[in-house]
């Protein structure tokens, strides 16, 4: 009788079978998130509703104009340290994603309660291209409200037509203040909001307008708004425009919305962010980690 065929070679692989899992690719949440305050938008809201931890710079052009208790001298970290090196590349590069708020100092032309230059961070090139290192070769997330608008013109210009001159700071700054009804224009976010159409709420004067995107911008939300044309014009309207779009940019994510997020409802706002930000996924209290940054303020 012949010896029996070693078994060896069938066993590894019953071995190796076993040990087969799914290999489907499934995303992280952020481990870090930079959020820099502005004086007209308060971002973060959502992540402190989610439960989202993230680590605040202060970047107020004069205080925030939704909470005057807020002291800007009590927040250690602010937004010229996220350009400082650390180990050889900026400390931006830490970071999964950076929020930039309506009001962040530095991305305008002049300080708009008075005369100095506000242009400390949108007319340094060396700067701007750190941001567009960050979003392009980096492939992290950008989000960017109103009045922080300019850094996105400088850095991708062709991706967003703005109102007014482009090569002008704020010159898209004329939006009317009030309700704005918009349409919801994509499948998968109305499937999420669970609805066709919202109402936003603009709740200063002189919001950045968006009067069309380039070909390869998704445009979520569009509607019908009312702007200031000039002392001697007084107001218009414009018909359809953009009110919140994303495009990819390199590897990364960048996204721009001409309202400010913190004056819309939480529900809304909280369902827009992930929706359209795939890792950023809230947590319960329970699921945060104790050695984590603190949502809320982590600075």
């Amino acid at each position: 009788m012949p010896d029996a065929a070693p078994r060896t070679p069938l066993l590894l692989l019953v071995a190796l079978c076993g040990a087969c899992v799914d290999n489907t690719f499934v995303e992280r949440p952020f481990d870090d998130i930079a959020v820099v305050t502005g004086d007209f938008d308060h971002i973060e809201s959502s992540l402190d509703r989610m439960v989202i931890p993230y680590q605040r710079y202060e970047g107020f052009i004069c205080c925030a104009a939704y909470d005057p208790d807020i002291d800007p001298d009590g927040i250690q970290l602010k937004v010229e340290g996220l350009f400082a090196e650390v180990d050889g590349n900026p400390e931006l590069f830490g970071y999964d994603a950076l929020f930039l708020n309506s009001g962040t100092r530095g991305l305008g032309d002049y300080v708009y309660n008075g005369i100095e230059d506000d242009d400390g961070i949108v007319a340094d090139p060396e700067r701007v291209d750190v941001i567009r290192r960050y979003v392009e070769e980096r492939n992290r997330v950008l989000v960017v409200s109103d009045w922080a608008y300019d850094i996105v013109e400088a850095i991708w210009p062709d991706a967003i037509d703005f109102y007014g001159e482009d090569t002008a700071l704020d010159a898209a700054q004329v939006g009317s203040p009030g309700r704005v009804q918009a349409d919801v224009f994509t499948e998968g976010l109305r499937q999420d909001l669970e609805t066709e159409a919202v109402s936003l709420h603009f709740n200063y004067g002189n919001w950045a307008v968006m009067e069309d995107v380039g070909p390869d911008v998704e445009v979520l939300m569009r509607g019908d708004v009312e702007l200031r044309l000039s002392d001697e014009q007084g107001t218009g309207s414009l018909e359809d425009v953009p009110l919140l779009v994303k495009f990819s940019a390199g590897g990364g994510t960048v996204m721009v919305s001409g309202f400010h997020w913190s004056a819309q409802t939480a529900a809304m706002a909280d369902t827009v962010l992930t929706s359209q930000i795939e890792r950023l996924q809230p947590n319960t209290a329970e699921d945060t980690p104790t050695d984590t940054a603190e949502a809320g303020d982590a600075g």
